[in-house]
């Protein structure tokens, strides 16, 4: 039974210790803590991940920049259509989301933020893909989202 308590300790603590830095085209940042990303609407995600079924409570990513003062991808043209979302892990790995493909009105790609039932190499935030055929961009330990212009 101790084992179990410290890791359920360790995991309150990392559940804790959970902040997302958003930074916009411009270079400013905000960061949201657990609590503010926790407080953001949730649903059920059904997925599919190393031939497993996945169901998980997931906020939509352009909830996620709405909350940042980022104003998600919604019927872009012109210049708008270079931006890329660039999703970083604390281990340095990263993966794109281009900005059309997160437009409903184009790409229409679903991503979400996971905070819940997360193992601890795996959180304390990930990025889950659903319609990803495999799930390399489902990004573990996120902790930055940073849109760009190349």
């Amino acid at each position: 039974m101790k084992h179990l308590s410290i890791a359920w300790i360790a995991l309150l603590c990392a559940a804790a210790q959970a902040q997302l830095q958003v930074q916009s085209l411009d270079g400013s940042a905000v960061t949201r803590d657990a609590a503010r990303l926790a407080a953001l609407p949730h649903e059920v995600v059904k997925a599919q991940a190393h031939g497993k079924a996945v169901e998980l409570s997931a906020v939509d990513l352009r909830e996620v920049l709405r909350a940042a003062g980022i104003e998600p991808p919604q019927q872009i043209h012109g210049a708008a259509l270079r931006r890329v979302l660039m999703a970083g892990a604390r281990d340095g790995c990263a993966s794109a989301f281009s900005w059309t493909e997160l437009d409903a009105a184009l790409g229409g790609r679903r991503v979400f933020l996971v905070q819940d039932g997360l193992k601890a190499e795996e959180g304390p935030l990930r990025l889950v893909v659903p319609a990803d055929g495999r799930p390399t961009r489902w990004v573990r330990q996120l902790d930055i989202l940073r849109l760009v212009a190349p």
